[in-house]
């Protein structure tokens, strides 16, 4: 009876050993989770969300980077051991880094300046911030397809002249604080602008 007793203590003293194990390899595994980067050749996979040209930047000598600011032209460089393929602006829609989702715009756009713009917000207008050339603004476009424009009252009002509802409950957003700003954050970090569209639009 003794003997079975230890054998049993023992099985349950290997169980226990091998379930440590096994859970140290899952955090070590999710810890070191790689991550991707690529870019989008076209609109359709853009909305899609289907990355045309994808590599793994968890492998060595992996990388998307940019030229140098000296020498700046907006062209992205996919980059790996044994090869680099340039993307020049215009020739791609837009690229995604490692969870990051940014759209390209050119310079014959007459909203904004010729950029890549970083996705901050797409609970409702898809909201930008400028990556290099735009200044510290914040801008939208009405979905993944449409122009890119400055986020202030004066384009959200022609965008959307046929929804008086959110217009005048924008118009009550750009009255407060910072006249222009349509920015503003709720308390918990969330853009107003887009609680209010889905309030006024999204019903």
């Amino acid at each position: 009876m003794e003997r079975w007793q230890n054998k049993s203590y023992l099985m349950k003293k290997i169980t226990l050993f091998l379930f440590l194990i096994l859970i140290r390899q899952i955090v070590f595994a999710q810890k070191n989770e790689p991550g991707y980067a690529g870019v989008y050749l076209t609109k359709e996979n853009f909305i899609n969300n289907r990355i045309s040209y994808k590599i793994n930047t968890g492998n060595k000598g992996y990388k998307l980077e940019f030229p140098p600011i000296a020498d700046w032209a907006l062209e992205i460089r996919s980059v790996t051991p044994d090869s680099v393929h340039k993307f020049k602006p215009g020739t791609v829609y837009g690229y995604y880094d490692n969870g990051k989702i940014y759209r390209y715009a050119p310079d014959d756009d007459q909203y904004v300046p010729e950029d890549y713009y970083k996705i901050v917000d797409d609970k409702g207008l898809i909201i930008y911030t400028s990556e290099f050339n735009g200044g510290s603004e914040h801008y939208y476009s009405v979905d993944l397809g449409s122009p890119i424009r400055r986020l202030n009252y004066k384009n959200l009002k022609e965008d959307f002249k046929t929804r008086p509802e959110f217009v005048s409950s924008i118009k009550r957003l750009n009255d407060r604080e910072v006249p222009g700003d349509m920015a503003k954050l709720d308390d918990q970090g969330n853009f107003i602008v887009n609680k209010i569209y889905r309030e006024t639009i999204v019903k």
